[in-house]
């Protein structure tokens, strides 16, 4: 695939591509660090990895810090659960941190339906997704989750992205009728991302930073065809709006197979920089039209296991290495790079997933 030769050869840097980002990982790059224990057996790094991704967001974290109500579900109450290991990653003296009670809070929410069961691996992004809705029941449960509106809601406040899809005939002037959806992760094909890339690095003589964003979009429009609602024999894609102005937009990979081949390829297509203006049809509000967000950390999946990467400096890992299953961004871009390796005593350190900020 050329993305990468053509896309590093064009200059982009740390705002547009992960340039300088992929480099042989090395233990002194891994910062020494405290997080939630994994024994042999608990399959508890799905739920780990997600929670990483709730603490290093400050957006996040500060705001779930003032929170001092909710609805109370006893055992089985993840707000509580959340509340005690963030309480213990900011004060306690020991490096591994049970997590115990959260994991079973969340098994004993899902019982019925057999998610996040004991024992058993699950799907990082959908436990990341579920964690957030129940802290919306926890908080605002008097609220629908598909119209929440409430100001102290985190997920929706923070996270949801509030969006339409419509179909327009240009032929007949036929439309469908707005069906209206929240979404907290915006899932795309890593088939569709590789194959967009390549089709418009063919259309483009010099590739761009702001590209990133229609990459995502025409990914995520790739395949998804509807006949024309008056059937006059067209067949339209599906237009999305944006109608609000999330703070954090989580963007969701999807793979086609489990011994996808295309690593490599997905993580030279990733920027690092993304306009919302550019991910949707159409965007409603001013603010996120001129919106620009930044990657701050990854979810991946390599071996049957999870990792969370949240920067610092920069990420180091082998780029044939890791699924990337969830990217995150916010409206604060990573500090600025420390100098070369060549000239410190040792490499920029990676903020690993169990690293945890100053609480302000």
């Amino acid at each position: 695939m050329s993305w990468k030769r053509n896309y590093f050869a064009s200059g982009g840097g740390a705002v547009g591509g992960v340039q300088g980002l992929v480099n042989p990982r090395t233990m002194t790059s891994i910062a020494p660090s405290k997080g939630p224990e994994h024994e042999p057996g608990q399959n508890s790094c799905f739920l780990n990895s997600a929670l990483q991704v709730l603490w290093h967001l400050d957006i996040f974290r500060r705001s779930f810090r003032q929170l001092t109500t909710h609805k109370c579900m006893e055992d089985s109450c993840i707000f509580c659960a959340l509340k005690s290991i963030f309480a213990q990653f900011q004060f306690s003296s020991e490096r591994v941190l049970p997590s115990d009670a959260l994991r079973s809070a969340l098994a004993k929410t899902f019982q019925d339906e057999q998610r996040f069961q004991l024992g058993i691996m699950d799907d990082a992004a959908e436990c990341f997704e579920n964690l957030l809705m129940r802290i919306h029941f926890h908080i605002s449960a008097e609220s629908r989750e598909d119209i929440c509106t409430a100001k102290h809601c985190i997920p929706h406040q923070k996270f949801a992205m509030t969006l339409f899809e419509q179909c327009v005939c240009n032929s007949c002037g036929a439309t469908s009728d707005p069906l209206p959806f929240i979404q907290m992760v915006h899932y795309i094909s890593t088939t569709s991302l590789c194959n967009q890339a390549v089709r418009m690095l063919e259309c483009r003589e010099k590739p761009t930073p702001d590209m990133f964003g229609e990459l995502l979009r025409n990914a995520s429009n790739m395949g998804d065809l509807r006949n024309c609602p008056s059937n006059c024999g067209e067949v339209l894609r599906i237009r999305r709006v944006l109608m609000n102005s999330p703070e954090i937009v989580s963007i969701g990979l999807v793979w086609d197979s489990d011994h996808s081949d295309l690593a490599e390829d997905v993580i030279h297509s990733l920027g690092t920089c993304l306009r919302l203006g550019d991910l949707f049809y159409r965007v409603t509000e001013e603010r996120a039209r001129q919106a620009e967000l930044y990657l701050v950390g990854m979810v991946c999946y390599y071996g049957k296991h999870y990792s969370t990467f949240f920067f610092q400096t920069k990420i180091h890992f082998h780029s044939d290495a890791f699924s990337f299953c969830v990217c995150v961004f916010t409206p604060n871009p990573p500090p600025p790079p420390l100098p070369s390796p060549s000239s410190i005593p040792t490499s920029p350190p990676l903020l690993s997933p169990a690293a945890p900020p100053d609480w302000p």
